[in-house]
């Protein structure tokens, strides 16, 4: 990875990702894209940050598998960070599907995304579609200083300054930000438990 992000056995996290999960962040991405008409990806990250607390709150499981990361301007899907940088984490190929699909503006805009292609819905659901259009709708002309300053939530808050060090962001916080009624939380921490049966 291009930045440091610890992981902890008591956090879930997802050290493999199959193909279908990997087109999928990238079709989330493609649809960010498409809807705003290009955006840099420190939007796109936060965009999909928040879409990820309204659906897992509402329905009890995220959007995209990535890993969420506390990182000193606020939470970070890490595989798809990486694959901005063109680096392909581990097991991954996210980063070529991502250039396949996405380019950068140019020089006068060298952190902007640009679609190459119209989003594949039959990869995102309509709860997902209403989380990320609310994601979108909120945040998206929200400034850097905005948006850095809303995403250092508690959740984010939690895992940057755990004490191990390990910053990926739990599931079980990102539900208590948002005043998750206590059978969503109680669900998910049951899905938490039997994926690490697994892990």
């Amino acid at each position: 990875m291009d930045f440091f992000c610890n992981f902890a056995k008591h956090i879930h996290i997802s050290t493999f990702m199959n193909k279908y999960e990997q087109q999928k962040i990238i079709e989330v991405v493609l649809y960010i894209l498409n809807k705003t008409g290009g955006i840099d990806f420190y939007h796109v990250f936060k965009i999909i940050y928040f879409a990820e607390l309204k659906h897992l709150a509402k329905w009890g499981h995220r959007i995209i598998t990535d890993n969420l990361c506390a990182l000193d301007y606020g939470p970070v899907p890490t595989m798809l960070y990486d694959a901005v940088k063109g680096t392909n984490a581990k097991g991954t190929f996210l980063a070529d599907l991502f250039k396949e699909n996405v380019k950068f503006a140019g020089n006068d805009a060298p952190n902007v995304l640009l679609a190459e292609a119209p989003a594949n819905m039959n990869y995102i659901s309509e709860s997902e579609i209403e989380a990320l259009d609310e994601s979108i709708a909120e945040n998206a002309s929200l400034t850097f200083g905005q948006l850095k300053e809303k995403s250092h939530d508690q959740a984010w808050y939690e895992a940057f300054h755990r004490v191990n060090g390990t910053n990926v962001i739990s599931p079980i916080t990102m539900l208590k930000v948002m005043h998750a009624d206590e059978s969503i939380i109680e669900y998910v921490k049951e899905q938490l438990e039997l994926e690490e049966e697994f892990v």
